[in-house]
């Protein structure tokens, strides 16, 4: 009966992670703009939208209804609004591996200028713990997200957390009116979006 219980509930959590939503947007190509409505996957709880999905295709429908999936290899952006906020996606080669196998991903952008600052999304697996009589328990995903900068049409860079002050020192030592405010620890790692907006406005 419990089993029963589970994989109906199971079941109910799969349908309802499988609601999109649809939202009016953009999708922007070498020489042309055009106005759409996607079919952005949401997440199971929260109901914002599946980032993570989204950085290898999302899907929209064309002028005749019918559905299309886009992919970063054919874009160089997306657009559309959540909650009154422009969220822009865009195309970047996947040049740090992330995730699947695409040669190109869609980068949620935080912070806009010469020194771009985005967001990649992926998910974690918990190991969990062994037992000889119950075996594996405890293993739990679990989603995360992670910074990437990119100067002007350099290759991509991860941010570092642990080892924010020399990772910065060494990406953004062409600035030394920042790298002493790091020095000095008036950025520090949870600054990321401000360091980047500091760079933007005072280094070029």
């Amino acid at each position: 009966m419990v089993r029963v219980h589970l994989l109906l509930l199971l079941c109910f959590f799969s349908t309802f992670q499988a609601q999109a939503k649809k939202i009016r947007g953009k999708i922007i190509y070498e020489n042309d703009t055009i106005d759409v409505v996607f079919d952005i996957p949401a997440k199971m709880i929260s109901q914002e939208p599946n980032y993570q999905v989204l950085q290898y295709k999302v899907k929209y429908f064309n002028e005749k209804g019918k559905k299309i999936v886009l992919k970063p290899e054919h874009a160089i952006e997306i657009q559309f609004t959540h909650h009154s906020k422009v969220i822009r996606m865009l195309s970047r080669p996947n040049t740090l591996g992330f995730g699947r196998s695409n040669s190109k991903v869609f980068l949620k952008l935080e912070v806009d200028g010469f020194l771009k600052l985005f967001s990649f999304f992926f998910t974690q697996g918990s190991p969990g713990t062994y037992s000889a009589s119950t075996g594996v328990t405890g293993a739990y995903n679990y989603n995360l997200e992670r910074y990437v900068l990119q100067k002007g049409n350099e290759e991509l860079k991860k941010a570092k957390s642990l080892s924010f002050k020399k990772d910065m020192f060494a990406y953004l030592g062409d600035c030394p009116r920042l790298t002493d405010k790091i020095d000095n620890k008036d950025f520090k790692k949870d600054d990321i979006e401000f360091v980047v907006k500091f760079y933007n406005a005072n280094c070029r």
